[in-house]
């Protein structure tokens, strides 16, 4: 099965607003479009929010909440503006696109991000941060570093396959949704069988200004498509 997951799992169920939620996210008037289950809906269209509980978790699934999160070391606005509003929690981002095998997961525990990892296959293993988790160590117990100076993976049921990191992220990713679901994502029917809450947002407009040349083609620039935005 070819997976694409775009979700961040809060291990708290405490009950907020949504409109002042994700307002402090930079999303505006959200608009219900009914619910929809899990496995339909985790990984939304742009422009589309969904948000549900599951085994002691609020969890939201929409595509701009992983972008920056994925990407560094420090904590993005998404994560900050969530761990300030379920404090005492972990904040935990999820990404998947089995086809191209881009993977990433980050974790917050109480407003300090402890661990991120994410690649593909086009830039490998692209950011990592943190201390193995517990949840990591079964794989990397199965991982050597070759003449290459990379990290390969030989399984026991397959010892003359060598598999890269973008070849195993899924596996990471899976192991770490076990320890917040209960089960891991590839095998939780309770939690496909799940309906969400469907919204539509707005997002504030840029005022117009006037602007040199050079700031429009240094914008031009910045627009360039990230490595993790890959759907």
């Amino acid at each position: 099965m070819g997976w694409k997951v775009s979700m961040v799992i809060i291990n708290s169920e405490r009950e907020f607003d949504k409109d002042e939620l994700f307002k402090s996210l930079g999303y505006y008037e959200l608009e219900s479009i009914g619910k929809q289950y899990f496995e339909s809906i985790m990984n939304p269209d742009d422009g589309k929010i969904y948000i549900g509980k599951y085994n002691g978790n609020t969890i939201i699934c929409m595509q701009n909440l992983l972008y920056e999160s994925l990407d560094k070391s420090s904590l993005s606005k998404a994560e900050r503006v969530l761990s300030m509003n379920f404090p005492d929690s972990d904040v935990v981002t999820l990404g998947l696109h089995s086809a191209i095998n881009s993977w990433g997961y980050s974790i917050v525990n109480n407003g300090k991000k402890i661990r991120v990892r994410a690649g593909s296959s086009e830039s490998e293993t692209i950011v990592e941060f943190g201390k193995i988790l517990e949840e990591e160590k079964d794989l990397f117990s199965k991982s050597k570093v070759n003449a290459n100076g990379e990290r390969i993976f030989v399984f026991d049921d397959m010892p003359e396959n060598e598999f890269k990191d973008d070849q195993v992220g899924e596996n990471f990713v899976f192991d770490i949704s076990e320890k917040y679901l209960g089960e891991a994502l590839d095998a939780n029917d309770g939690l496909f069988e799940t309906e969400f809450e469907g919204y539509t947002f707005s997002k504030p407009k840029l005022k117009k200004k006037i602007v040199s040349q050079v700031q429009v083609t240094q914008y031009k620039f910045s627009l360039k498509k990230p490595w993790w935005k890959f759907w």
